[in-house]
């Protein structure tokens, strides 16, 4: 069990992201991060289940988009999510270290005005996802799947698979 401060801190945390970044970041009240920063610009929002935690340096940015995570998820040390359109997570997900998940690219091609392309992820329920992997945009996880460490992945995952990047 982790120590009492750490909750009592996280519920202060949180109050404090709330009145920071005021409709736009909601969550249940236990959580146990170890340092969480939120960037919440635009339109964007945080919406985050209860009993999430962390074990260090966890980064959530809305940045005109949504990003919902549900409850009982775990990440590890060094994650990074950022949401221009759409990014959902299931309950009960575990993620390894250095995770990256972005619905958005550059748009290099300059096909049109926006400097970013983007579309929408979703990562089901019972989700476990290996040390450095990036989810690029346009994913969907299903239901109990295993990523292994190392993957990219980009596009529809059935549920139950388990997809790992051989070398």
């Amino acid at each position: 069990m982790r120590s009492p401060l750490l909750y009592i801190k996280n519920v202060i945390g949180m109050l404090g992201k709330k009145i920071r970044h005021g409709g736009k970041f909601s969550a249940g009240l236990v959580q146990t991060f170890d340092h969480l920063h939120t960037e919440i610009y635009g339109n964007g929002r945080i919406k985050l289940g209860s009993y999430n935690q962390n074990r260090g340096n966890l980064y959530l940015i809305a940045q005109d988009g949504e990003l919902e995570i549900g409850d009982h998820c775990f990440f590890n040390t060094g994650c990074c999510i950022t949401a221009l359109e759409s990014i959902r997570i299931g309950n009960n997900c575990k993620f390894g270290n250095n995770l990256v998940i972005v619905d958005h690219d550059h748009n290099f091609k300059k096909e049109s005005d926006s400097e970013f392309i983007s579309s929408k992820i979703v990562i089901g329920n019972n989700v476990w996802v290996g040390a450095n992997v990036t989810i690029l945009r346009g994913t969907t996880i299903g239901d109990d799947c295993v990523i292994g460490a190392g993957s990219v992945v980009k596009g529809n995952i059935e549920p139950k698979s388990k997809i790992v990047q051989k070398r």
